[in-house]
């Protein structure tokens, strides 16, 4: 992990030294890029349980270009997601069902690449905060008999990301990501341009 993070490091400063060469930040989805851009993603990701899923992992990200000569935007994301499992473990009046609710937000920041036209590659990080709830239910087919031995555990999220935009318009286009950025390892849907 360390080693990935300094060749990500490496990587932006290379880069950066590029783009400062030439006085102005030049994107391939964007030439000549000017503050106040936002970029926004809206989709549906893939989680990491291996237990039932309930919502897939729903997210929504906006990224704020800064006033910098680097290709850095910094920005905030927000997810959410159900999953559960049920089990009896062959005890007659000892079936429970949990689902536990996943809420995530957080801040993101995110470096981009210059491929080709109408493509915006990035590679981030994201830090923030799951809220997680606990529903059980129990005992003689969730007749509630008993008392309940779970609950909810929130959690810190440290994630990182690769990632693409490709705009099919000038406002208008769809996202890629992978890596763990808000309860997802991977994902996909809309983006849009402001």
């Amino acid at each position: 992990m360390k080693k990935a993070i300094f060749f990500l490091v490496l990587a932006a400063a290379v880069a950066g030294t590029a783009f400062a060469q030439t006085g102005k930040w030049y994107n391939s989805y964007a030439p000549g890029i000017d503050t106040g851009l936002v970029l926004v993603n809206a989709g549906v990701g893939f989680g990491i349980s291996s237990y039932l899923m309930g919502i897939p992992p729903i997210s929504v990200s906006a990224d704020f270009k800064l006033p910098i000569q680097l290709p850095i935007t910094i920005g905030g994301t927000a997810a959410l997601s159900t999953w559960g499992y049920e089990t009896s473990a062959g005890i007659p009046n000892s079936e429970i069902k949990v689902t536990y609710t996943n809420i995530g937000f957080g801040v993101r920041g995110q470096y981009h690449f210059n491929f080709l036209k109408n493509l915006d590659a990035y590679a981030g990080l994201t830090l923030g905060y799951v809220i997680q709830t606990a529903d059980v239910k129990y005992g003689s087919a969730y007749g509630n008999i008993g008392k309940p031995a779970y609950a909810g555990i929130s959690f810190f999220l440290f994630g990182a990301n690769i990632g693409a935009r490709y705009f099919f318009t000038k406002n208008i286009g769809v996202y890629a990501e992978l890596g763990y950025s808000g309860l997802q390892i991977a994902s996909a849907g809309l983006s849009l341009k402001f």
